[in-house]
């Protein structure tokens, strides 16, 4: 499946918005549900095409393990679960279903390369509000009706750099992240907002289309000199991109994203992955700290591959819960929109900082990570502290929200 032009994801979203206009004039107004009417809560996933992902599934198994338990206030979680394909027109379908239905309350647990940028400004006007498991696309940060749990890959890309350089001590920087529609400016402006106030040599930033064979862009990386490279993609190309990169990059060191941080990649690159760095947006899967105990364990009953992604849906259904479970009166969505927009921070035992919603115009609640460098064959933990983004000036482009 090709990707969207940029044209066309502003041709869509236009459409889409249209569309939910349409929708929410015969929308009637919510009234409190039966008292055993299960509670609805949507999602609008990659499930299948590129870039699926088991975030979903870890929300699912969360919301299961509640009804199991009695549901919240007696209710059950009624989970519907929409599948985007990755394909923008199928995205803004799945949300006019879930926009246009009263009784869904809210959408928790989803995870999709280009959702948020079409279907944001739907969910503001029905004042549904979402929190992904996986936030990919910069509308995910700069929406007052989404909040996703995980930092994203545009915050992570400025922890990277600051691990590469206070840490490593690495002064020649090279980001290359994929020339994906609605993503390069993100990319270019969190470099640039990371260079603020910094000393020493401005990073450099190269995008790659990710059809296109890697070998050009790791030579065109070479010829920079990079003493350290940050690699934003897709787990698959960057795998790809260890393997062809150890011989022109001999000695440079590989800070890579959370999406590379996974058991696949252990195995697909072998001894060529020796040394390579990834960041860890929560508690490090791999470890054995008691903290992942609840999750784990529900991960091995329902057969769901650890990973930061099940980690992500799951957290996401957790908040959700607990923040219905707060709720005085009916669980309808304007009583969850209402929550969510007044809530306290709710401390986790996956992150290393609370999440809170909150009433901002954009959300960016987690910004931490912990960097583990691979080594003899295990992800390692390779630093003591989580490294956390504090931007010192504000910057043209995408806001990143508190």
């Amino acid at each position: 499946m090709s990707l969207p032009t940029m044209h066309s994801f502003r041709r869509l979203a236009v459409s889409a918005l249209v569309l939910a206009q349409g929708l929410l004039s015969s929308v009637p107004l919510l009234a409190a549900p039966p008292p055993n009417e299960p509670i609805r809560v949507g999602s609008v996933s990659t499930l299948t095409g590129p870039g699926s992902t088991v975030a979903w599934r870890a929300a699912k198994a969360y919301f299961d393990a509640v009804n199991a338990a009695g549901g919240v206030g007696g209710r059950r979680i009624d989970y519907q679960v929409l599948d985007d394909r990755a394909d923008p027109q199928a995205a803004q379908q799945a949300a006019a279903r879930l926009v246009a239905d009263p009784g869904v309350v809210a959408l928790a647990g989803g995870s999709s390369v280009l959702e948020c940028a079409f279907n944001h400004a739907v969910y503001e006007k029905a004042g549904l509000m979402s929190i992904p498991g996986a936030g990919v696309d910069p509308a995910c940060f700069g929406s007052p009706a989404i909040a996703p749990v995980n930092a994203g890959p545009y915050v992570s890309t400025a922890n990277a750099l600051s691990f590469a350089r206070d840490v490593l001590k690495h002064d020649r920087l090279c980001v290359v992240a994929p020339a994906l529609p609605g993503m390069v400016d993100a990319f270019r402006d969190i470099v640039a907002r990371w260079a603020i106030g910094r000393a020493g040599t401005p990073p450099t930033i190269d995008l790659y289309r990710i059809e296109a064979p890697l070998d050009g862009i790791v030579q065109q990386v070479a010829a920079r000199r990079c003493q350290a490279v940050i690699y934003s993609g897709p787990e698959g190309l960057a795998i790809d991109w260890v393997l062809k990169a150890r011989a022109a990059l001999g000695g440079v060191d590989h800070v890579f994203l959370a999406s590379v941080y996974t058991s696949g990649v252990l195995r697909a690159v072998g001894v060529s992955g020796e040394g390579i760095y990834v960041l860890a947006e929560f508690e490090p899967w791999s470890g054995s700290s008691l903290q992942l105990a609840d999750w784990r364990g529900l991960m091995l009953a329902r057969g769901i591959e650890a990973s930061s992604l099940s980690q992500g849906g799951y957290l996401a259904a957790q908040v959700l819960v607990k923040v219905m479970r707060g709720i005085r009166g009916p669980i309808t969505r304007a009583s969850v929109t209402e929550a969510l927009r007044t809530m306290q921070p709710i401390a986790n035992s996956l992150a290393d900082e609370p999440f809170v919603f909150g009433p901002a115009s954009q959300h960016q609640p987690h910004r931490s990570a912990l960097p583990l460098r691979l080594t003899n064959g295990r992800w390692r933990i390779a630093h003591a502290r989580w490294v956390r983004f504090e931007p010192k000036a504000e910057a043209p482009g995408i806001p990143f929200g508190r």
